[in-house]
């Protein structure tokens, strides 16, 4: 395999999970994301303000909790 294959393997892999919604966010994924600590959301999760699932070790943060989130603070600004 050339080269150039593994890329056009790799762009299309690439565009096939940008088209596909995001279900949930690791700790990891979101602190990153919204440019804050991993601390800082492990805290927010057990302040209750964020909810989090256990997937077997991981925890787990749904999209849709991730935007219920975002919205509630900036609506208390």
């Amino acid at each position: 395999m050339s080269v150039v294959q593994v890329s056009s393997q790799a762009q299309r892999a690439d565009s096939e999970r940008l088209s596909t919604p995001k279900l949930g966010w690791t700790l990891d994924e979101l602190a990153r994301s919204l440019g804050v600590s991993v601390p800082f959301i492990r805290l927010e999760v057990k302040r209750g303000r964020l909810k989090a699932a256990h997937l077997g070790r991981r925890v787990v943060v749904l999209d849709t909790e991730v935007r219920r989130y975002l919205a509630q603070a900036s609506s208390a600004q």
